[in-house]
């Protein structure tokens, strides 16, 4: 909070700010937000003089107002809409994956949650033609995989070869080692030293519980502060930079027999949008059934757009994520 002072504006002279302190206006805030008849009253200083005062003051220290149209504008050439590569996801998510927004995929094992990222990268960089910062926590990533899913999909050698160009790959299995490499990330776009990231609209990081999990419970005490220093990175890339966040959680146990997302209440406050995913059980239980063959099935558990607890359905083919 700015302190009155001289030499903040002309009129505002030693024996003016000493009447304006006896009065108990001490700071700039305190000078704007007082009546200025009142002021001059009880300071035996001209009301022309303090309003000269109030104008320089608030010229200085006031933010201009921003028409409410030029705002809209300003975020909507700011924002981008990615398509994950899946129509009914997309249906469910409004559109796609929102730039500087943070996109959250729970579920148990074999729902889908890696296959979603790597079909989401292989749209982006092949279809949309946009860069993708693939972080990989658990050595669930295969460029094979991503090959064949742009194949399928009809790529061409010569699409799918600059779309390897568009995807950098990063395996890291360490909190500390992620932390530094999102820093690495920030400078990069803002020395614009490495032309990837001037076109760079989707980072993924699969995944979280990996390198989080780890440094919670037990005697650790300062594995909360790390987690809430990530979601702090994450966000600001996600915002100052117009980038795509796509994040994948597990899944732990609760009351009961109920299953929630892992790293607990604090991170669930963290994403801005939460997809669950899940299969039926009973469809697995035999080794004999084919993957595309199981029941799988997407619900939004948090939005700030759409109905929640809407859901969903979806296979895993050769093609990748499909409705």
């Amino acid at each position: 909070m700015t302190l009155l002072r001289v030499g903040l504006c002309p009129a505002l002279t030693e024996e003016t700010l000493d009447a304006l302190n006896t009065a108990g206006i001490k700071t700039v805030l305190e000078f704007v937000c007082a009546d200025v008849e009142d002021l001059a009253q009880k300071c035996s200083i001209s009301y022309k003089v303090l309003q000269s005062i109030r104008r320089l003051l608030l010229a200085q220290y006031s933010s201009f107002p921003i028409n409410g149209a030029d705002l809209h504008d300003d975020v909507m050439s700011s924002i981008a809409i990615l398509s994950t590569g899946c129509t009914s996801l997309d249906e469910l998510l409004d559109g796609g994956l929102y730039t500087s927004e943070l996109t959250e995929v729970t579920g148990g094992p074999a729902t889908g949650k890696t296959q979603l990222c790597m079909t989401a990268a292989a749209n982006i960089t092949a279809a949309a033609q946009q860069n993708v910062l693939y972080i990989d926590t658990n050595g669930g990533f295969s460029s094979q995989r991503l090959q064949d899913v742009m194949a399928v999909r009809g790529h061409s050698d010569k699409v799918m070869a600059a779309a390897f160009q568009r995807l950098r790959c990063t395996r890291t299995f360490d909190l500390f080692e992620l932390l530094s490499l999102l820093e690495i990330t920030k400078s990069s776009i803002d020395s614009r030293s490495d032309p990837f990231y001037e076109s760079l609209k989707l980072i993924t990081v699969d995944s979280l519980t990996a390198v989080v999990s780890p440094l919670l419970g037990g005697q650790q005490t300062e594995g909360h502060g790390l987690m809430m220093h990530l979601a702090r990175s994450l966000k600001a890339l996600a915002v100052e930079y117009s980038v795509a966040i796509l994040l994948t959680n597990n899944q732990v146990r609760g009351d009961g027999t109920q299953r929630k997302p892992a790293l607990g209440r604090t991170w669930s406050h963290v994403p801005h949008c939460r997809l669950l995913l899940t299969h039926d059980r009973s469809d697995d239980a035999s080794l004999q059934t084919p993957s595309h063959q199981i029941r799988r099935e997407a619900k939004l558990i948090k939005s700030g757009r759409q109905p929640i607890n809407v859901s969903c359905t979806f296979k895993i083919d050769d093609a990748g994520i499909c409705s």
